[in-house]
């Protein structure tokens, strides 16, 4: 990052203190389920920014349960994941959908919990269905709107309240007339709308404005198909205004000058946006072994991706930690020192030089992978090649942040200081006895 500021920049300590006093946003998060039929290589995908007060994130590997799996989760916790994916190719993500509450009292998995026994179970959408079944009778506390895929190129959204679900197939026409559904923090069936609503149709729902910018976004990769790299770039970082036009400087805009601040309230990419996933999911026939989730560890506007998988010997160390992958909370700096005082805008003034310095860095990570992948898919793939693919595209992410967090530093130490305080001349001869 190059610019300068004449504003005085707070400590890290403050900032932590601050950034955590402002975090009171529940769960909102941003989602969509996309079949291959709509991507450029007949993979599917699925996304998910994550919305949440709880600001440090991390990933980590399953390995207590019947199927290996790797996720991310608030640091710390291993009773719960919020995205991931298992070794035989079953995927998961969620967004939080409060209309789809029941009256009285309910039991068994929350989300997060629920989540975790399907990556642990679950080898296929059959799978889930029967799983979500079976819980209709004994209990569960979701409230969500589930988005999977499978390695028999599966890719589903189930609206899933504690008793009951329904079930939108991504490579149905009928249900997805462009291949992909989108879903925010409502429930097509709880508002009685149709499968895949427009603007006027949704209104004023909550998370409304979020929803549209999505389904727009991917709708303009209608003639290209939508990658990976898009979904990554375009759309985890996507700064639109209310109206839906991504504001001036920023990834969707045109070329004019970011304005000098954004409300990021209905912004894809919020203030509380603290982790992002974009998992490419396997044609059929092909190794489960190959599905990868490329994480984004901190709001992706002021961090990074990085490719994981299931079969690595471990998570490189930047992104797990039980108080925070180090990569996440880099970002969690980055983004404190962009807030406004309130905590509901991003000063812009440092997007520019943080962009120019990360995006290159995420273009070869994206590059080196690919070349990687595609070797796999022809001569065959080892945890050993994946282990060390894994580690070394992290190092090159972390070395970025660790180049953007001291360019921060220099910028801050840099600045003038305050003059000295000034006090009015005494007029007054004042006799101490």
């Amino acid at each position: 990052m190059h610019a300068n500021s004449s504003r005085l920049i707070r400590t890290f300590i403050v900032i932590t203190v601050i950034i955590q006093s402002l975090s009171t946003a529940s769960d909102a998060c941003t989602t969509a389920v996309i079949s291959g039929k709509a991507t450029v290589d007949g993979r599917p995908l699925l996304w998910k920014n994550r919305d949440t007060s709880n600001i440090h994130n991390e990933v980590i590997l399953l390995e207590d349960g019947k199927l290996r799996a790797v996720g991310v989760v608030n640091a710390g916790s291993r009773k719960s994941v919020l995205m991931g994916m298992n070794e035989v190719g079953f995927c998961i993500e969620n967004s939080l959908s409060k209309d789809l509450k029941i009256s009285g009292k309910t039991k068994g998995p929350g989300n997060g919990a629920f989540m975790k026994q399907a990556l642990q179970t679950c080898k296929t959408i059959a799978d889930f269905k029967k799983l979500l079944d079976q819980t209709n009778q004994t209990g569960r506390r979701t409230i969500a709107n589930f988005g999977v895929i499978d390695a028999e190129g599966g890719a589903s959204l189930f609206e899933t309240g504690p008793k009951s679900y329904t079930m939108f197939d991504a490579n149905n026409p009928a249900d997805a007339p462009h291949g992909y559904i989108v879903r925010s923090n409502f429930a097509t069936t709880a508002q009685d709308l149709p499968t895949n609503p427009t603007a006027k149709e949704v209104g004023s729902i909550y998370s409304t404005e979020r929803y549209v910018q999505a389904c727009s976004r991917l709708d303009s990769q209608k003639v290209t198909g939508i990658s990976v790299a898009y979904v990554i770039r375009n759309l985890t970082r996507d700064l639109s205004h209310q109206n839906g036009k991504p504001y001036s400087g920023s990834v969707n805009g045109d070329d004019q000058p970011l304005p000098a601040s954004i409300s990021t309230d209905n912004t894809i990419s919020r203030s509380t946006t603290v982790s992002a996933v974009v998992i490419q999911g396997i044609k059929p026939g092909e190794n489960p072994a190959l599905s990868t989730m490329w994480t984004i560890l901190g709001n992706p506007s002021f961090s990074i991706a990085v490719p994981c998988w299931v079969n690595v010997r471990k998570i490189a160390d930047p992104l797990t930690d039980k108080k925070g992958g180090e990569i996440g909370e880099i970002a969690i700096t980055l983004r404190g020192w962009s807030k406004t005082a309130d905590g509901k805008k991003i000063n812009t003034k440092y997007l520019p030089g943080i962009w120019s310095d990360l995006w290159p860095v995420e273009d070869k990570i994206l590059k080196l992978t690919a070349q990687a992948l595609d070797e796999w898919r022809k001569k065959g793939v080892s945890r050993e090649a994946q282990s060390c693919i894994h580690q070394k595209m992290t190092v090159l992410a972390m070395r970025a942040m660790q180049q953007e967090l001291r360019e921060m530093k220099q910028a801050a130490l840099a600045l003038p200081a305050p003059a000295p305080p000034r006090f009015a001349p005494v007029k007054k001869t004042i006799v101490v006895p």
